[in-house]
């Protein structure tokens, strides 16, 4: 698709005819194609003979020119407090570094760029523009802030450097408040990156046709749910197109590590460190009491077909996104995705995630008094010996 930008010179005639008042489009039209980072494994610290493990992972963040060329600034919606961060932020990236595009997405750009006159955006219609230019992304909002941006790229996602800024914000690892620390690390090519797998999704109509959406990203989880219909779904569960077993009941989950804390969770799917390479299926409210969830290799490809007798349609969801119906006999098949989300983490992962199911998922707490600590040990990221009292 060819993209016409208000404001270029294939559009010049468009913008004689806007309003005097109307500010042409400061697209990116004339920005350079970004030159892809190199990522590279880092040596680990501490091995067990000679053999290092997932959970010993350490990629580094280098840029092959000088700084990168161009920033995505993906905000949450209606919050007075992240708009001022994004307003910071922005103002901050160009006094420092002037030669680094800061784009925003086209409602962010309506909304800001009065405040802020030097900042870009890509239009609609020029969707492919995000994967040309795009050097690396910055989200300041919660989880779905993130998981909006992973629906941006349905191939290869540049580095994402996320603030909390959200509800429960447990896939972002920074605050706010550092962020010109943590952004001049990501620019000048110090940061450690957490690479979380995605997974592919496609719909197959009953005839075994694919449906003409093709691939689509999956970040946390795809889902077949009976949604408002009163009666049970029926569904066939293939495992590397053998039938594993047929389900009666609301649904059913095949989700990521990173979803493994998102909708699996809730139907009481285990925990799953990033960095464990695993594919993972959950029911939801089965009718059978001994339909487990499962944790499945990564390389493992999982069909969900809507049974032809069964009494109930299905609805089938990506990441919270209602992407249809499906009848008796269609199906989704999910499989690992070539592309990962890169994303900026803490040096110490290990660390990081131990504190974060203990502080915001309040791993394993028990009904004692927030105050107490039954076995006399303390959350990751408390000091010992602190007053509790």
């Amino acid at each position: 698709m060819t993209c016409v930008y208000a404001g270029s010179a294939r559009s010049k005639a468009v913008g004689r005819h806007s309003s005097n008042n109307a500010r042409a489009l400061a697209t990116t039209a004339d920005i350079p194609s970004k030159i892809l980072p190199k990522i590279t494994r880092r040596a680990s610290a501490s091995s067990i003979d000679g053999f290092e493990g997932d959970a010993d992972q350490q990629f580094s963040l280098e840029w092959q020119a000088a700084t990168p060329k161009t920033v995505l600034i993906v905000k949450k919606a209606d919050d007075r407090q992240v708009d001022n961060a994004l307003v910071s932020i922005s103002k901050w990236i160009h006094k420092t570094y002037p030669q680094i595009n800061v784009v925003l997405e086209p409602p962010v750009y309506r909304q800001m760029h009065e405040t802020l006159p030097f900042v870009r955006t890509i239009p609609p219609s020029c969707h492919n523009e995000y994967t040309r230019v795009v050097d690396f992304v910055i989200t300041l909002g919660g989880d779905g802030t993130f998981l909006h941006v992973s629906s941006l790229f349905q191939e290869q996602v540049p580095p994402i450097i996320p603030f909390s800024m959200g509800t429960l914000g447990f896939l972002l690892p920074f605050n706010v408040a550092d962020f010109p620390k943590q952004l001049q690390k990501i620019i000048e090519g110090t940061s450690t990156v957490l690479p979380r797998m995605r997974l592919a999704y496609s719909k197959c109509k009953a005839d075994g046709s694919l449906d003409k959406a093709g691939l689509l990203s999956i970040t946390n989880e795809a889902c077949i749910h009976r949604g408002t219909y009163p009666h049970l779904t029926t569904i066939s569960c293939y495992l590397n197109d053998h039938l594993l077993t047929t389900s009666v009941g609301d649904g059913i989950i095949v989700g990521t590590p990173t979803g493994s804390t998102a909708y699996s969770l809730s139907a009481g799917g285990p925990i799953v460190h990033p960095l464990v390479s695993s594919m993972l299926v959950a029911p939801v409210c089965p009718r059978s009491l001994s339909f487990r969830p499962l944790m499945l290799p990564s390389s493992s490809v999982v069909k969900l077909q809507v049974h032809r007798q069964s009494r109930g349609r299905a609805t089938a969801f990506i990441d919270g996104r209602d992407c249809g119906e499906l009848l008796q006999g269609e199906c989704i098949e999910i499989k690992r995705s070539q592309y990962p989300l890169m994303c900026v983490n803490r040096d110490d992962l290990a660390a990081g995630w131990a504190q974060d199911i203990n502080q915001l998922l309040k791993f394993n707490r028990t009904f004692s008094y927030p105050h107490e600590t039954p076995f006399d040990d303390h959350p990751a990221g408390e000091a010992h010996g602190s007053d509790n009292t």
